[in-house]
């Protein structure tokens, strides 16, 4: 093909899809291959993909990389908060407009630069690290939406103390868009709720999940053929809660309850959490670390076989995009798992 035929923008931007989909390799390869467009990249993004790319093969390597990137994005953000405070001390209203807008700029820079740098220890569930990167960003993040959401993602997954402090980060959130409640990741508000929960607030808990019901219903009524998976979601993972803290009998009747009616309630997200109580509590059953009683195992083999009949045009995961292999059609679906849980089941539990 003509190699002056492909804008420099797109260039970028199939390197950041590759990224995206975790074909470091293809990535890589199409850096190499194209030189006489990698040496024309923003050298911010070239640094970035390059950091991400070494991530794969040394961590520690990428992590000083990302640092790097990291501080010099830093030193410029502090200039140019200097540079706004000078303008707004001379009432120079122009120049503070190009400043603040600059400053903008050079933060959607900064932030994926530390979102990298986090997901490293992120991906080692070393939490405490995780925080510890956020708090040195602190200063020029704190307003920032997406840098919120995830200081409060690092909380919640520390547990124990941190709840309270996950709750300050995940409320001005779900506050900011309370009237179009449905607009906020539905796992946001399931992990508001499990620390409410957790800081014994159960009725902002119940209030909040009253607050979904009702828009949920609302979207019923306006556009009836719409599955939204919202509050069954947040039941899902309050049940993963309890299961996870051996209350599997509480836990798994949660989360069956919250899968109907389940021609609307039956989906690929959700069915992820629900199998995963299933697969615990299967484990649990196979170890004899737990006792559930009869009727609740009942209930689990009837929800399982509720679930192989509405399922069988729901996929259990989504194709890779560059995938060459197909997945099995039969194989790939709700109906062809919960008949393998329901096997398991039966197996451990002696029914």
């Amino acid at each position: 093909s003509n190699r002056q035929s492909v804008p420099r923008t797109t260039f970028g931007n199939l390197l950041l899809l590759y990224i995206k989909h975790q074909y470091f390799g293809q990535a890589a390869d199409v850096m190499a291959e194209n030189t006489h467009l990698t040496f024309k990249m923003d050298p911010y993004l070239y640094e970035y993909l390059d950091a991400i790319i070494v991530q794969q093969s040394s961590p520690e390597e990428a992590f000083r990389r990302f640092d790097d990137i990291a501080n010099r994005h830093t030193d410029n953000l502090r200039k140019i908060t200097k540079l706004v405070q000078e303008c707004r001390q001379n009432n120079d209203e122009d120049a503070v407009k190009k400043a603040v807008n600059e400053y903008d700029e050079a933060l959607e820079k900064y932030i994926p630069v530390l979102m990298a740098q986090a997901k490293i220890y992120w991906d080692k569930n070393n939490y405490n690290m995780v925080e510890k990167i956020f708090r040195k960003s602190v200063e020029f993040c704190n307003e920032h939406d997406a840098w919120k959401l995830n200081v409060a993602h690092v909380l919640f997954m520390q547990q124990e103390n941190k709840y309270k402090e996950a709750i300050g980060f995940y409320e001005p959130i779900v506050k900011k868009h309370y009237d179009n409640i449905l607009s906020v990741s539905a796992i946001v508000l399931a992990n508001l709720c499990v620390s409410y929960i957790m800081t014994s607030q159960n009725e902002e808990a119940e209030e909040l999940m009253r607050k979904i019901e009702k828009e949920e219903e609302q979207m019923g009524y306006e556009d009836p053929d719409r599955k939204v998976y919202h509050l069954c979601i947040v039941n899902l993972v309050i049940g993963t809660l309890y299961c996870a803290k051996g209350n599997f009998e509480f836990g798994i009747t949660r989360v069956i309850k919250s899968m109907e009616p389940y021609a609307k309630k039956l989906g690929m997200d959700t069915w992820h959490y629900a199998k995963r109580c299933f697969l615990g509590l299967i484990e649990n059953l196979a170890k004899h670390m737990i006792m559930v009683r009869d009727v609740v195992l009942q209930d689990c083999i009837q929800f399982l076989e509720h679930a192989e009949l509405y399922g069988k045009q729901v996929p259990c995961r989504i194709q890779p995009p560059l995938s060459t292999t197909a997945a099995h059609e039969g194989k790939n679906t709700v109906t062809y798992e919960a008949r393998l849980l329901k096997a398991l089941l039966i197996q451990v539990s002696d029914m």
